[in-house]
């Protein structure tokens, strides 16, 4: 799992505007790299990281399309640890009588969600990056 921009400023998906900025502000303070000389560079990716989630969190519209793409990400990595289990549960046994099809465990939309990312990662391009990072 990613680190999402809410894990990163230590918040809950529903804080307001004024926890969303205290948060930020003490951990811009923290991790400033000048207030970090002896471990700079891990400093400034973590004050890189933290303006991101700001910068983010802070526009309303930002925010919404950013809670939006989170869930579905969040839908895909469910569905993926699924159907893990559910391959991992028919290897271990072959001779059960239990019904693994997808339709007992999804909803309309994730079986929608989960045909697009087969389609997605079915594509050339995608499966190119796939083979490279393995």
């Amino acid at each position: 799992m990613i680190n999402n921009h809410y894990d990163i400023l230590g918040v809950k998906r529903d804080a307001k505007q004024h926890q969303i900025k205290k948060a930020y502000h003490k951990l811009a303070l923290k991790w400033h790299p000048d207030k970090n000389r002896e471990q700079r560079a891990f400093a400034l990716d973590q004050f890189h990281r933290i303006n991101e989630a700001y910068h983010t969190l802070s526009k309303l519209d930002q925010k919404i399309l950013y809670d939006h793409q989170l869930s579905r990400y969040e839908s895909i990595e469910t569905i993926k640890n699924l159907i893990s289990l559910l391959k991992h549960n028919n290897s271990m046994d072959q001779n059960n009588d239990f019904d693994y099809s997808y339709d007992n465990f999804l909803s309309k939309e994730e079986l929608e969600l989960l045909s697009q990312f087969k389609k997605r990662i079915n594509q050339p391009g995608i499966q190119k990056k796939i083979r490279k990072s393995h």
